[in-house]
């Protein structure tokens, strides 16, 4: 394990990386883009699966996350309402990684708002990888606007460090909706629930800055006239759990599917998996979808 810390160049915040590099010689790079309110630690197990197929791994905490925050009461703060931060903190450590391993090819594995992250990065810099996962990926919300004018109405009541509970509430509140444990709309997994409730780095409610931030990806991913493909051919897997609340059911998500073929990409393929909820990674048949996340990055 190899721990790194970079700084982001549009404001020098402190990013934590980590890499873990296979026993033998490697064969390509992962680069993991987590999701929101969890931290890099959360991949480990996954890429340890991969580093023993010969992958390098590397992944590193978002900007209000895990080790990249300026305090430990930071969490949830962006640090700026610009996206092309969030954006290119990812890009900066596809740099770092193109620098050290300069004679491999790079894949991309995102989760949740990480996909909103990658997707946003796909406009500028989609030669730089080789494939892409998509993992529990938002799907488009026409209510994308009202969020972001109660965003900057409710802001006005929040200091910048303090969790807004009421846009919280609007947004990912309902999720758990018919679930008796709390966030157990992330995984059928209970034991993975238990852990994420216990677990000070995960579960913490955005601040204003992180909600807009996060309402703003959202609303660029879906903007038809800034997609410009460089790498149309690009090989793309989308997937998600037929349970998940984040893709808004299985037509919004095939939808999501038909938007990235009328942008321009041309290689697209997807699956849904029949009672898994949003964190696929931590299911209790993980080692399927860790095999067919496996096969795609190798075929």
């Amino acid at each position: 394990m190899i721990i790194e810390t970079l700084l982001s160049k549009r404001d020098q915040l402190p990013l934590e990386l980590a890499i873990i590099e296979p026993n033998g010689e490697p064969i390509g790079i992962i680069q993991l883009i987590h999701g929101m309110s969890e931290h890099k630690e959360r991949y480990y197990d996954f890429m340890n699966y991969l580093a023993k197929q010969g992958y390098i791994c590397a992944i590193h905490d978002h900007r209000g996350h895990g080790a990249s925050v300026k305090d430990t009461s930071h969490l949830g703060y962006f640090y700026t309402n610009d996206i092309t931060y969030v954006v290119d903190d990812a890009y900066l450590v596809t740099e770092y990684l193109e620098n050290k391993y300069p004679t491999l090819r790079i894949s991309i594995f995102s989760h949740s708002m990480g996909t909103l992250v990658s997707r946003n990065y796909l406009k500028k810099y989609d030669t730089h990888i080789e494939k892409i996962v998509l993992c529990g990926p938002p799907t488009e919300n026409k209510l994308v606007d009202v969020a972001l004018f109660a965003g900057k109405i409710t802001g006005l009541f929040y200091d910048d460090y303090k969790p807004n509970k009421i846009l919280n509430k609007l947004s990912v509140g309902y999720y758990n909706k018919g679930y008796e444990k709390e966030n157990e709309w992330i995984c059928s997994n209970l034991q993975t629930v238990s852990s994420y409730n216990t677990d000070s780095l995960c579960g913490f409610t955005f601040t204003t800055s992180g909600f807009m931030n996060l309402f703003r990806l959202l609303k660029s991913a879906f903007i038809k006239e800034d997609w410009n493909p460089q790498n149309s051919s690009l090989p793309i897997f989308l997937i998600a759990g037929e349970d998940d609340p984040v893709i808004q059911g299985k037509q919004k998500f095939n939808e999501l599917e038909e938007f990235l073929k009328e942008v321009g990409y041309e290689n697209i393929k997807s699956k849904l998996y029949k009672d898994k909820r949003h964190e696929l990674l931590n299911e209790i048949d993980k080692e399927i979808i860790y095999k067919d996340v496996l096969d795609f990055y190798t075929n």
